[in-house]
């Protein structure tokens, strides 16, 4: 998926729908997940705005200025939005002085992590189009092609749910095991990072099923 501007349309929709639905709940548990997929999901968004600019046919001035802001931005806002969106359930005056030191001091690790991730060494400055047909926006080839950093960049992206979540561990899981297999997936192709919003549609898909069955009555799991 996102292999194209449908694809990308497509994934999008789905993940704005189910965010929408989250937020909207009125249960702070799924309106935490609601903010947390929109730093997940919003890749799929900007990988349709590089779509439009036709990567295929070379590096123009919007696939530049995309790829060196807008993907960086939401490469942050992937872990970012999991740990702050914890506010929705605890908010920043009830929280000890100790959580509140551990926000700061990883929201500061992580603009650190992103600034390493696309800008030191850049090979490139705009986003290509693999032999396979994937977008590859990460600007440093080391970290492209070296699996063990975006299995590490995946666990940080769950650490505050790990730090933070005082309730059934079930949907955390469910969410968790669908970018597992994505990250399995990843290894057989030649830009991992376009994989992500292949995943990341269907953990919009389980958060808004979970949230049914919740509203509904029909199974507590959180």
């Amino acid at each position: 998926m996102c292999y194209s501007v449908e694809s990308s349309i497509k994934t999008t929709l789905i993940s704005f729908i189910s965010i929408v639905y989250l937020l909207t709940s009125s249960i702070p548990h799924f309106q935490w997940l609601g903010i947390t997929l929109i730093g997940w999901c919003g890749m799929q968004f900007d990988e349709l705005l590089l779509w439009l600019t036709n990567p295929r046919k070379g590096c123009t001035k919007w696939n530049k200025i995309i790829t060196m802001t807008l993907i960086p931005l939401t490469l942050l806002s992937q872990v970012l939005c999991p740990l702050w969106g914890s506010l929705c359930v605890y908010p920043w005056k009830k929280m000890s002085n100790l959580r509140q030191t551990v926000m700061v001091f990883l929201t500061g690790f992580y603009i650190v992590a992103v600034y390493f991730i696309h800008f030191f060494k850049q090979d490139k400055t705009c986003t290509v189009v693999t032999k396979k047909g994937h977008l590859n926006w990460i600007t440093n080839n080391f970290i492209t092609n070296n699996y063990n950093l975006a299995s590490i960049w995946a666990f940080l992206i769950v650490v505050p749910f790990f730090l933070f979540w005082r309730k059934s561990f079930l949907i955390i899981l469910l969410l968790c095991i669908l970018p597992i297999f994505g990250s399995e997936f990843g290894k057989y192709t030649d830009s991992q990072g376009s994989i992500w919003c292949f995943y990341t549609s269907y953990t919009s898909i389980i958060a808004s099923i979970a949230l049914f069955l919740q509203k509904n009555n029909i199974y507590s799991i959180i």
